[in-house]
């Protein structure tokens, strides 16, 4: 009687380890996953906008000629640095709303829905 109970908790415990490992490995490629959708992210966007940057400097430049039908060439350069400054000033301003909330929203979905879902 004493053996089989044995027998049995070495088995029990066994499958425990078993089942740790197996746990162990879901969360490193589960891991794994939401980094690299997390670095993909990051990639495309950085790509994205080394590929407007220069989309946005012939518009700019582009701007400034329509200026310097109307005004003296240096104070139309001068104007469309303002409207840059003014540009910035308000993604500074709304950093919140156009930045922190969105990327916050990003990967707290990436990080938290997904468990939520497997789990029920």
């Amino acid at each position: 009687m004493k053996a089989k109970i044995t027998d049995e908790i070495k088995e029990i415990f066994s499958q425990g380890v078993n089942w740790a490992k197996l746990e162990i490995e879901y969360v490193k490629l589960t891991a794994a996953e939401k980094l690299i959708i997390l670095m993909s992210v990051l990639i495309i966007g950085a790509i994205f906008m080394l590929l407007l940057l220069p989309v946005f400097i012939m518009f700019l430049f582009a701007l400034a000629g329509v200026f310097k039908m109307f005004m003296a060439p240096p104070l139309a350069y001068l104007s469309v640095g303002g409207i840059v400054l003014i540009l910035l000033a308000l993604v500074y301003l709304l950093r919140n709303q156009l930045v922190i909330n969105p990327v916050a929203k990003f990967v707290s979905r990436l990080f938290l829905d997904k468990r939520t879902k497997n789990n029920s």
